[in-house]
C-alpha cells in the first residue's frame, strides 16, 4: 500500500502520523509509531490491541476480514489481547534499539536480539509460503485468527530487514530529537531527514539562526 493511501485510511487515529513519512519497511513504520512515546510527551500512539489491529489493517499487513477476526478474538479474551499488545510494544522497542544502534554505530544488546528471536519463534506457526510473482516469501496465513497472529507480519518484516542487504541503507533522521528510521533509497545515499518539510526545514532554520548570531557577535 502506498504511504499516502495508508495515511488517508488512518486519519483520525492516534497513530496517523506513522504513515506520513514511510520508513520503507513495515517494521520501520511500526518502530516509527513509537516516535511520540519516546519524546517529551510520553504518549503512546498504539494504545491497545484494537489500535494494533487498526494499525496493521491501515498498513495493509492484514486484510479487513482478518482484522475483524482479530478484533473479535480480542473482545472475547481482553486479558490475552492486552498481553499480546504488551509484547508488541516490547518487541517494537527492542527492535528500535537494535536498528538505532545499527544506524548510529552503537552496540546491540543481546537481550534485545533474544526478544526478537522469541517473537520469531512464536510467529512461525502463523506463516505460510506465498508467491509474489517474482519470489516466494513468508506471509501471514490468511485463515489465522489467533491473537498471536497479529505479531507475524511485524516479526517477519523485522527479520527480513535484519538479514537483508538493505540494512546497510538504514538511517535515523538527522534531527537529534526525531526517532524516525528509514531506508535511504537515494542513488547517492544522501537522505538525511525523515522528511524535508518537517525536520529538514527545522534544522535549516536552526543553522541559519546560529550563523546570524555568530555574524552579529
Amino acid at each position: 500500500m502506498a504511504a499516502s493511501t495508508a495515511f488517508q485510511r488512518s486519519k483520525g487515529k492516534p497513530y496517523a502520523e506513522t504513515f506520513r513519512c514511510p520508513g520503507g519497511a513495515l517494521c520501520l513504520d511500526f518502530c516509527n509509531s513509537g516516535q511520540n512515546a519516546r519524546g517529551a510527551t510520553g504518549n503512546e500512539w498504539i494504545g491497545g490491541f484494537s489500535d494494533l489491529v487498526d494499525w496493521l489493517e491501515a498498513a495493509a499487513a492484514v486484510t479487513g476480514s482478518q482484522a475483524a477476526s482479530l478484533r473479535q478474538a480480542g473482545t472475547a479474551s481482553p486479558r490475552a489481547a492486552a498481553q499480546v499488545w504488551g509484547r508488541a510494544i516490547k518487541f517494537r522497542e527492542a527492535l528500535f534499539r537494535v536498528l538505532n544502534a545499527k544506524a548510529g554505530g552503537g552496540t546491540v544488546a543481546r537481550e534485545d536480539l533474544s526478544d526478537i528471536e522469541a517473537e520469531h519463534a512464536r510467529a512461525v506457526a502463523f506463516a505460510r509460503l506465498s508467491w509474489t510473482g517474482e519470489a516466494y516469501r513468508w506471509s501471514l496465513d490468511p485463515s489465522a485468527a489467533a491473537l498471536d497472529a497479529a505479531m507475524q507480519p511485524l516479526v517477519e518484516s523485522a527479520v527480513s530487514l535484519l538479514t537483508s542487504a538493505k540494512l546497510e541503507r538504514l538511517r535515523r533522521c538527522g534531527n537529534s530529537t526525531c526517532y524516525w528510521l528509514f531506508i535511504d533509497e537515494t542513488r547517492n545515499h544522501s537522505r538525511r531527514w525523515c522528511e524535508m518539510a518537517s525536520c529538514g526545514n527545522v534544522l535549516k532554520v536552526r543553522r541559519h539562526r546560529e550563523k546570524a548570531r555568530s555574524a552579529a557577535h
